[in-house]
């Protein structure tokens, strides 16, 4: 390819060739040239192949003959023959306005061949032939801004080295949309069976490798086409694509389904306020399951195919979806949305920003209610064939995407995976998790639980989900550089206060939580109230705290409690007596000023004689800083 590469570009350095003057033809190179140019203006077009080309045998050096038959070889899909007559006419007359079209093909020609110095010369003069301004001079100008960044991305590499998940995943013609679960342990991907029918598979993870997929479910797959899907960070909610059900609103439709046990329960229909009588597909589903991006040609976007986005409402229901606008969709297409973990980073196809050719990957980040300008995420990722469906995992240090490569003279489609380079994972923030199961505390049997997660530094609530019922399992996404208050309640308990900060070196945590029945003398402590060293004055970040605990009292009136404050060791007995009772005084007196009876709290101060750990360390120390909750 290289050398071919050269060869295109001392060709276009060659001076017009001496044929180009005026020809004097004979007879019979004349009649072939009428009749070559009746049938060409008559769009007999196999006529005028089979005349152009003898007339060639005879007068090589005729530039609109070689130009027809560049053109008419196009036509006929024989790319070189076309290529040599386009560029046969091009030394004959290179500078004739009729050559426009042929330098054009010959540009687009050189970008797929990854020619791209060549594809920039002959895109410019294309583009110096046409009209000004006129609709071809801008599709030029397009392709030649295109030819220029990959010219440079080639120059410049992204450092990847990719891997096959070898032929257990691999394990049909061609299997791709790979999407994982936060925790990496489940891989579901779309297959296309022998029989031409795309179903949806499952793997899980053993060890470095996977174990064979499965067919999803029975419940999922049908005798028609099911793919694209996307999963929430737990794995217990899947949206995927279908075509041509009778409950469907348009060719392809956007469906949803929640795992019960071990079981997807039968999907359903998103309705018609996600689904129209166009084309909806390519889900994207964010950690938490609240908002779902989606592609779709529906009216109202900016271009062909574009981004939308829709959020969950309180009551459940999927609002009025919203295209993402002209910073993200352009008037040509735009697919396959990748919401990151972190809710921020939007990864997606574009055919219609500078690019390697066809669809390349680019990245947007949501800033407040706009994103910014989209990043092409550079070569070799992206290359001269369509790139869509990358799948980056929760800690941003891994890639699953989709290539095609020749096996055994056929094209497949195989799942890849590669190591996310430093200069792209300095683009996005990555995420963190905590998983594990919530129990009884007396009996340790698992718990379906609510599990809340707010931002301690803006007081919003960020996530809120549900353990499961038969296993207790639970899995939650943290973002990086976030303090959280982390909340498990059930009915009939009394509710747990976890708090996390997450830092870089932070990993991903393995947390079981046990609840409290509410009985006598249970107690809890109120991890997420904070006060500055030596006060009794309550944070502003305590405020969640405050507002989980008056909520647990109001739907539990007969429920009586006392807050009992506790100190280090650090400073006098005495002092550390007063401030731990003005401290448990200070919770109360927040209590009964949202309407909790006076009769129901009571507030005691044990300073430093009740620790929980020895105060032979900062860390032990802060865990005797504290305040508790104890059903009287």
């Amino acid at each position: 390819m290289r050398y071919f590469c050269l060869y295109l570009l001392l060709l276009i350095l060659l001076p017009p060739l001496a044929e180009a003057q005026e020809a004097v033809l004979s007879r019979r190179s004349r009649e072939l040239y009428d009749k070559a140019k009746l049938a060409w203006q008559e769009r007999k077009l196999d006529n005028a192949l089979l005349l152009y080309q003898k007339l060639i045998e005879l007068e090589p050096g005729i530039p609109e003959a070689n130009l027809r038959l560049g053109q008419l070889y196009d036509l006929h899909r024989q790319p070189d023959l076309a290529r040599h007559h386009y560029q046969r006419a091009q030394l004959l007359l290179p500078d004739a306005p009729e050559m426009a079209m042929a330098y054009q093909w010959l540009g687009r020609d050189a970008f797929q061949r990854e020619c791209y110095d060549s594809a920039v010369v002959y895109l410019d003069k294309a583009k110096a032939l046409f009209p000004a301004k006129s609709n071809p001079a801008l599709v030029v100008e397009k392709f030649a801004t295109s030819a220029r960044f990959a010219r440079e991305a080639i120059r410049k590499p992204v450092r990847v080295r990719k891997r096959s998940l070898g032929d257990t995943v691999n394990f049909l013609h061609a299997q791709f949309f790979p999407v994982l679960t936060a925790d990496n342990e489940t891989l579901i991907f779309t297959g296309l069976t022998p029989e031409r029918n795309e179903n949806i598979y499952v793997a899980q993870r053993d060890g470095d490798g996977w174990e064979v997929p499965e067919s999803i479910s029975e419940s999922i797959n049908s005798a028609n086409n099911e793919g694209t899907c996307t999963v929430s960070a737990d794995g217990r909610t899947l949206v995927f694509t279908a075509c041509n059900r009778t409950d469907g609103y348009g060719g392809c439709d956007l469906y949803i389904t929640y795992k019960d046990g071990k079981k997807w329960k039968t999907p359903q229909n998103l309705g018609t306020t996600i689904n129209s009588r166009y084309w909806e597909s390519q889900p994207s589903l964010s950690a938490d399951g609240r908002t779902l991006y989606f592609a779709s040609d529906r009216p109202g976007g900016q271009g062909r195919a574009d981004i939308w986005k829709a959020e969950l409402t309180p009551e459940g229901e999927w609002d009025q979806p919203r295209n993402l606008g002209a910073t993200i969709n352009t008037p040509d297409d735009e697919n396959a949305p990748f919401i990151h973990a972190n809710g921020r980073t939007l990864f997606y196809a574009s055919n219609g920003l500078p690019g390697m050719g066809g669809f390349d990957i680019f990245l947007s980040q949501q800033r407040d209610t706009t994103w910014s300008a989209p990043r092409n995420i550079g070569y070799p990722i992206n290359t001269v064939a369509d790139q869509v469906g990358l799948f980056i995992t929760s800690d941003g240090r891994q890639a699953y995407y989709t290539d095609d490569r020749s096996d055994r003279g056929q094209r497949r489609s195989l799942i890849y995976t590669f190591e996310v380079p430093d200069t792209l994972r300095q683009l996005f923030t990555p995420t963190r998790y905590a998983k594990g199961k919530v129990l009884d505390q007396k009996t340790q049997q698992p718990l379906a639980a609510t599990i809340e997660l707010h931002d301690l530094r803006s007081q919003e609530k960020v996530s809120e989900f549900s353990s499961q019922a038969e296993t207790g399992q639970y899995l939650a996404v943290l973002n990086r550089d976030s303090e959280y208050a982390f909340y498990v309640r059930r009915e009939g308990y009394l509710f747990k206060s976890l708090t996390f900060t997450v830092a870089d070196s932070v990993s991903n945590l393995r947390l079981d939580i046990p609840l409290e029945p509410i009985e006598k003398d249970r107690a809890e402590v109120l991890s997420n109230l904070f006060f500055a060293t030596g006060s009794f004055t309550l944070d502003e970040k305590s405020k969640v705290e405050l507002r989980q605990l008056t909520e647990f009292l109001t739907k539990n009136p007969k429920v009586r409690i006392e807050i009992s404050g506790h100190t280090d060791d650090v400073g006098s007995d005495k002092d550390n007596l007063e401030l731990s009772r003005q401290r448990a005084q200070a919770v109360v007196a927040y209590l009964t000023q949202a309407g909790i009876g006076a009769e129901r709290l009571s507030a005691q101060g044990y300073g430093e004689t009740r620790p929980r750990l020895p105060n032979s360390s900062d860390e032990n120390r802060q865990q005797n800083r504290r305040i508790e909750w104890r059903i009287l």
